[in-house]
């Protein structure tokens, strides 16, 4: 936890230096809202929370939706055995409120639960998700760093889950030049237990992404998650096609490193209207 607690801090004492540099933004930027919208020439460049698992700190232009999700996911939830899960188009719809604020949905409109012998368990409609993201500077990309900070709810909707989960991530981006950046992810995430409590635990995520050639963007990324009676570790890549400025493709996977981590591949679509 010490070491934890010194990545902590390192982090948001250089956030806070290259904050104080931020230029002001402009009033105008400020009056727009969901009933206001920005318009589509003042539009920020097109950042999306996926396929990685560190999100972006960047929320949607005011008055803007934009969806992100799972087209197809395969998911093998522990190694060592043959469970596994199938996802079809879960995904995050997000409305821009202000300049700094957004909203995000996350529906699962269809998963299948397959047990070791390949038997269907569960299926149909996954679980419901509600988010807002705030993002504290950077969402223009007038300073190398940015910060934001997702609270969340996920409401048990699935057939697989009766209890509430909830938390909280912080984002974190640095623009190394322009063709690449760096990022992690801080989140603290409570999830129900067989007693009717609650379990705490730590996500924790660092990535590294950039250009390949022309409109083709990678990334790879740790991510590490600590409970009190488990500790995950996955390594996690992908790849990600620009059609237009404002429609993205994806590929990518994450590999399990351990026995009690998930092993996930997925491919998905991200636009913005």
């Amino acid at each position: 936890m010490n070491l934890i607690r010194t990545q902590l801090v390192s982090i948001f004492c250089l956030a806070g230096i290259t904050a104080s540099a931020q230029e002001t933004d402009p009033d105008k930027k400020r009056s727009y809202n969901l009933f206001n919208p920005v318009p589509k020439s003042d539009m920020r460049v097109f950042s999306i929370d996926r396929p990685d698992v560190t999100e972006s700190p960047m929320t949607v232009d005011a008055g803007h939706f934009q969806f992100e999700g799972d087209l197809f996911k395969f998911i093998k939830p522990r190694q060592g055995n043959s469970e596994r899960a199938y996802n079809i188009v879960n995904g995050l719809y997000k409305l821009g409120l202000s300049d700094s604020w957004d909203l995000h949905i996350g529906l699962e409109l269809y998963n299948l639960y397959q047990d070791a012998d390949g038997e269907t368990v569960e299926k149909g409609y996954g679980n419901t998700t509600i988010r807002l993201k705030y993002n504290f500077w950077g969402n223009d990309g007038n300073t190398r760093t940015a910060l934001g900070a997702i609270p969340y709810v996920i409401l048990p909707t699935s057939p697989v889950d009766e209890d509430v989960a909830f938390g909280v991530g912080f984002p974190f981006s640095y623009g190394i030049n322009d063709s690449y950046s760096a990022g992690a992810q801080f989140q603290a995430d409570f999830t129900p237990d067989e007693s009717g409590g609650y379990n705490f635990s730590y996500l924790q995520t660092v990535v590294l992404g950039g250009t390949i050639a022309g409109n083709l963007d990678f990334y790879v990324e740790g991510m590490g998650i600590f409970a009190k009676d488990v500790t995950i570790f996955t390594a996690n890549g992908g790849l990600i096609y620009n059609i237009t400025p404002n429609v993205k493709v994806d590929v990518a996977a994450n590999v399990a490193l351990v026995d009690d981590a998930p092993t996930r591949a997925y491919v998905g679509l991200s636009f913005r209207i």
